[in-house]
């Protein structure tokens, strides 16, 4: 629980709030826009897309601190 605390205090929240708005607007500009190969994203169909990548990325190991790996 202790994590969570820096988490929400280091503006973690918010960083993925505007990471999710990213991907949002990376998406549908480029895949949509230039390519044509799917349907544009809502922003809490990216938001959902985002939190995927944060989950696998964690599974992997990528990103995670020294100190989180040890436990």
């Amino acid at each position: 629980m202790k994590w969570f605390g820096g988490v929400i205090t280091g503006g973690g929240v918010g960083a993925f709030f505007f990471f999710s708005w990213v991907i949002q607007m990376l998406w549908n500009s480029i895949v949509v826009d230039h390519l044509g190969l799917f349907v544009k994203l809502s922003y809490w169909q990216s938001a959902g897309l985002w939190f995927l990548i944060i989950i696998l990325s964690a599974w992997a190991g990528i990103g995670a601190r020294a100190r989180i790996r040890r436990r």
